[in-house]
């Protein structure tokens, strides 16, 4: 197997990437041939579709501030991941793990390498049509495959590896089950990553700093192409992904992140009226609006009267025209956390699911999404029904 590095020099943004390719192919001597791969740095894609930002015109989010004080971050480049990501993880000092389109990113794929000062590089836009548009461009009669590749670390190791994020051509997962191993048994879950392979092999002609090599052409790989067309990596469910399925244990111990949104719960806990049972639950509901609501427990003389403090805080945020609910906190009488009832995690999720912080009086805290809580509600996604009189 061969490894040709593909140099274009600084790319501005916006720039033809297709062009630049096709120049350095051109200066490097290089014909494509049947079989050939062509590996192309997402960052290159991202900045050819003007995907760099200036932080200077970021404005931050009340919960970006907070999430940056707490993971050492610029409040701007944290805004950036917030809007990036699907769902925020946890992090440490300097990097917030998240996952975007079923895949973990270190910032949400927010990256400052290779970006000119002050600016950061978001990941491509569509790195499917990415690498179509790459492959129907260069090929020239040629069947090659494209892929669009990242770098990771592996939990517990020092060092990068690489990442396919969508490839054309080329299948991405080759499964191996079903073969025998040297001893003749079967093979049972073993899938070969053909094209995080490749990109790792890649990364050690491109580099990751100043080698100015964007795309690399590897010729002679044991690979199978394909005509099947572009093709997201496949992926698995967090649930099933025996790193995630292991940490993320439910419930599972709250690490910080929602810390003003805890202290409401906690505040509103001393504003109960539960005159009956005694027993004082407070709640806060932080919006995508970066506002937190809060509530507590009415209680009432006929029980079904009452009103749990967890639907008090949410409906707080509707009535102020709120529809985006990103994370509610629980705060109840025991030393240990108490959970939502069942009505209030209907009502959680009929604004969509969020993170959900139950806290305790000793200070003992668990973190755990509303869908976990409830799986399979019975809810639409809120603004996807019809109002007033057509609903039933």
């Amino acid at each position: 197997m061969e490894i040709f590095g593909i140099k274009t020099g600084l790319l501005r943004p916006g720039e033809d990437i297709i062009e630049a390719l096709r120049r350095g192919i051109d200066e490097a001597g290089i014909s494509l041939r049947d079989g050939d791969v062509i590996v192309v740095s997402e960052s290159f894609v991202a900045t050819g579709e003007g995907r760099v930002v200036s932080l200077a015109d970021i404005t931050p989010s009340s919960r970006a501030i907070s999430l940056a004080s707490r993971y050492e971050k610029d409040p701007a480049e944290m805004e950036l991941i917030l809007r990036e990501s699907d769902e925020i993880l946890g992090g440490i000092p300097g990097v917030v793990l998240a996952l975007k389109d079923g895949f973990l990113y270190p910032n949400a794929g927010v990256d400052h390498s290779n970006a000119p000062p002050g600016h950061v590089v978001l990941l491509p836009s569509d790195p499917k049509e990415a690498a179509s548009r790459i492959r129907s461009a260069l090929s020239n009669g040629a069947r090659i495959g494209v892929i669009i590749g990242d770098s990771r670390t592996h939990p517990l190791r020092l060092g990068c590896v690489g990442v396919a994020l969508a490839c054309d051509g080329i299948l991405p997962v080759e499964d191996a089950r079903g073969r025998r191993d040297l001893y003749g048994r079967p093979l049972k879950i073993t899938v070969k990553a053909v094209a995080d392979n490749l990109v790792s092999a890649a990364q050690l002609v491109m580099g990751e700093g100043d080698e100015g090599i964007p795309a690399v052409v590897i010729r002679g790989a044991p690979v199978e192409l394909s005509d099947s067309g572009p093709v997201a990596i496949p992926n698995i469910p967090p649930h099933e992904c025996m790193y995630i399925g292991v940490l993320r244990s439910i419930p599972r111990p709250y690490t910080g992140e929602y810390d003003d949104l805890v202290r409401s719960a906690i505040d509103a806990r001393d504003q109960a009226y539960a005159p009956y049972s005694k027993f004082r639950v407070g709640a806060a509901v932080l919006c995508r609006s970066g506002k937190i609501y809060r509530g507590a427990n009415v209680e009432n003389a006929s029980s079904g009267a009452g009103i749990c403090a967890e639907r008090v805080a949410i409906a707080g945020a509707v009535a102020a025209g709120e529809r985006e609910l990103v994370a509610l906190a629980v705060a109840g009488d025991l030393p240990r956390p108490i959970t939502p009832c069942g009505i209030c995690r209907q009502m959680m999720l009929e604004f969509g699911d969020m993170d959900v912080v139950m806290v305790g009086l000793d200070g003992d805290a668990l973190m755990v999404r509303a869908s976990e809580l409830l799986p399979n509600a019975f809810t639409l996604p809120c603004g996807s029904r019809s109002s007033g009189s057509e609903r039933h």
